[in-house]
């Protein structure tokens, strides 16, 4: 039945709607709204072409954080007995959450380069898309390895946490560039690029079906 059901795009079509309902809490929506609030101070009331880079930075840690809120699974034990699997019913979560912050970053990032033109939003968005990934990621594996419903408030903690560290990492593998042209530039998009890879996948390993992880053994 599982199988069945929990394969394909179907799954996530018919959990999508139920999903918005489960991850529109004030962990995802206080964030973006003041992710918006911050962008549209700063660019009216601030010198922005001084902070537009810090700008998007701070906006890109911000939603990641309220993406980080799609983790929470506190209905998961009783959800576990539905015909969907987990990977599709995280999955759904995810695609909900992500649509909000997607959005907000377009949003954000779009009147940013309206008023500072030279900002590089693009490149921006890899070091923003990287935390995400390791935010999921780190709430992710606390569900899966700890068995924690509502890991969210422990993955931000974590995802600061490792923001924090990028400011200090050796000058050889720089991840905070404030020059955004030339080979340190590019060198530290590539190490960012690598972090969200790293972070997916540990998110694809945290969001297998528990049933195909305790399977994988006993078939081998």
């Amino acid at each position: 039945m599982r199988s069945a059901v929990g394969t394909g795009a179907g799954p996530l079509r018919t959990l999508l709607p139920v999903s918005w309902w489960l991850v529109r809490r004030p962990e995802l929506l206080v964030p973006v709204a003041g992710a918006l609030l911050l962008t549209g101070v700063t660019l009216v009331l601030i010198e922005a072409d001084f902070h537009a880079l810090r700008l998007v930075r701070g906006v890109g840690l911000i939603l990641a954080c309220a993406w980080v809120a799609a983790v929470d699974d506190p209905a998961g034990e009783v959800t576990a007995a539905s015909p969907y699997p987990r990977p599709a019913r995280t999955g759904a979560r995810f695609l909900a959450a992500g649509s909000v912050v997607v959005v907000a970053w377009a949003a954000c990032s779009a009147a940013v380069q309206v008023v500072v033109p030279a900002t590089p939003v693009l490149p921006l968005a890899v070091e923003a898309l990287a935390l995400a990934a390791l935010g999921l990621a780190v709430g992710a594996g606390l569900r899966a390895w700890r068995d924690i419903h509502r890991p969210s408030h422990l993955a931000v903690v974590g995802l600061l946490a490792l923001a924090l560290l990028t400011n200090v990492v050796p000058q050889t593998y720089v991840l905070i560039q404030a020059q955004t042209w030339g080979p340190p530039w590019e060198a530290s998009l590539i190490r960012w690029a690598a972090l969200g890879l790293v972070g997916l996948g540990v998110l694809g390993l945290a969001t297998r079906d528990p049933l195909a992880r305790r399977l994988a053994p006993a078939a081998g």
